[in-house]
């Protein structure tokens, strides 16, 4: 059991004993405990890596809304925190790299059909897949799953409700920051829903071999 493990565990024991709930709803506490440590330190780490490579607030965005919709729909784990967070990180600062240097400058329909096709396959693949769970933290209560389910699909309907937001905001003040958090909204959703698929498991379980720590 690793040290976040460990954490969410007493965390989660401290919390039934004051509340005196049941053991599923501890077992959503340790679950949510354990995705919200694992987000705090991902968000610092990657505010320093995208800070030095100047897409700060990009990276900052699409960590947010890959961690929030992570904590319901589960999706591809690392084998060590270590390896999570650096896998995490340089994806956030890959896809802001690639927003800001390539995807802002399309058309404005363009960006938008993007968008509307990331959030389309990611509520197909949630309603499909969602919650997938690990081995080291499986999820055994019905109950639970749908409710992460149910969560997740939530989360999603709300992301497309900032995203028209952000779109019309952009519309009428012409910052392409807006584009971009846009954009960052988007690809965010896509690329959590794709960790819950075989394929992008796959291909992370194979980077994680390959990393040396």
């Amino acid at each position: 059991m690793s040290v976040i493990e460990s954490i969410a565990n007493n965390i989660g024991k401290k919390t039934r004993c004051i509340l005196n709930f049941d053991d599923d709803t501890e077992e959503v506490v340790i679950y949510g405990a354990i995705n919200l440590i694992q987000i705090s330190i991902s968000f610092l780490l990657t505010a320093v890596i995208g800070f030095i490579l100047g897409v700060l607030y990009e990276s900052l965005v699409f960590t947010i809304i890959v961690s929030i919709l992570k904590k319901y729909s589960g999706g591809a784990h690392a084998s060590s925190p270590g390896r999570c967070l650096f896998i995490g990180s340089t994806i956030s600062v890959s896809f802001s790299l690639l927003i800001t240097k390539i995807l802002y400058r399309q058309s404005i329909w363009d960006i938008t059909v993007i968008g509307v096709l990331c959030i389309s396959i990611s509520i197909y693949t949630i309603i499909i897949k969602a919650p997938v769970d690990s081995e080291n933290k499986p999820i055994t209560s019905n109950k639970m799953r749908q409710r992460l389910k149910r969560n997740s699909i939530v989360t999603i309907l709300i992301y497309s409700g900032l995203m028209v937001i952000v779109l019309f905001i952009f519309k009428m003040s012409s910052n392409i920051m807006y584009i971009k958090i846009f954009e960052c909204i988007g690809l965010g959703t896509l690329w959590q829903s794709s960790t819950l698929t075989k394929p992008t498991i796959k291909f992370l379980n194979k980077v994680d071999s390959l990393l040396p720590f």
